[in-house]
């Protein structure tokens, strides 16, 4: 990996901290080098010519630090997305038929096709009226989109065929209909889940949960960050439950990755053994 040059990794760390001051979120645990490439997309786009002009920029321009701190929280996701990994969690998911009842978290759930994707799968097991989810984002624009329960006419064959890579046992629209030109997932996928705006690296734990999904998050993290944010999933997952991650994402900075152990070769679903 290239070495951030001395006067961008100064600028983008004046950029971080007054971001963080001024909007209230504190991106310092981020890794500099997820956040360098999105930070010079939006020097061009506020054509602030400069870190240090994007600077003065949001710290007299409201507009310009709510761009910005949007394009900081990337919000990257899809239907089932990485379709191996939803596999292997239909495989374990029934062990949440041994509880009366269960809840599963949705952590940093974006715009929500994740959520949609567990709604799914806990419907198809059996398990839609036993298990509530909560899914929670830092942002509350995400939030907002996620509770919509919306997508695109255009995304239509991509979750289409990501949901029938995945094992699904009928049809997408069988959870969805057509409303103004958009589709919209059935309200009762929606029925038991939880909203809220939550924040991974300062916000305490809020509950204990069977199975957890914090995916393609972490990676954005310092490691420090990634220990904190671990330290909290340990916290909030029960003995035996589940826990998921993204593809790119391993437990390497978590002070308790001995205590999980993984459910199959290269799919990231770890079980909490102690």
């Amino acid at each position: 990996m290239t070495r951030m040059p001395a006067h961008l990794r100064a600028e983008l760390g004046q950029l971080v901290e007054a971001v963080s001051a001024l909007s209230g979120m504190d991106f310092r645990r981020y890794q500099r080098s997820a956040l360098l490439r999105r930070v010079l997309h939006t020097v061009d786009q506020e054509g602030a010519g400069s870190i240090a002009g994007l600077v003065s920029k949001v710290r007299t321009d409201r507009d310009c630090l709510q761009r910005l701190r949007a394009a900081m929280m990337l919000h990257v996701t899809s239907l089932f997305r990485d379709e191996g990994y939803y596999r292997e969690v239909r495989k374990n998911i029934g062990f949440l038929a041994t509880y009366p009842s269960s809840q599963l978290w949705v952590a940093a759930c974006s715009t929500g096709p994740e959520v949609m994707s567990y709604r799914i799968l806990l419907h198809e097991a059996g398990l839609a009226q036993r298990c509530r989810v909560y899914a929670t984002d830092l942002s509350e624009s995400a939030i907002a989109q996620a509770q919509a329960g919306q997508f695109e006419d255009h995304q239509l064959a991509e979750y289409e065929r990501n949901y029938l890579l995945a094992g699904g046992q009928g049809r997408l629209t069988d959870y969805c209909t057509r409303v103004d030109g958009r589709w919209r997932f059935n309200a009762a996928l929606l029925d038991d889940v939880v909203f809220g705006v939550h924040n991974l690296l300062t916000d305490a734990s809020f509950n204990d949960f069977q199975f957890i999904s914090c995916r393609n998050v972490t990676m954005y993290f310092d490691p420090q960050g990634q220990s904190r944010v671990h330290t909290l999933l340990h916290q909030s997952l029960r003995p035996f439950g589940y826990l998921g991650l993204g593809l790119s994402e391993s437990l390497m900075h978590s002070p308790y990755r001995e205590d999980y152990r993984q459910t199959h070769p290269g799919e990231p679903l770890y079980r909490k053994i102690r």
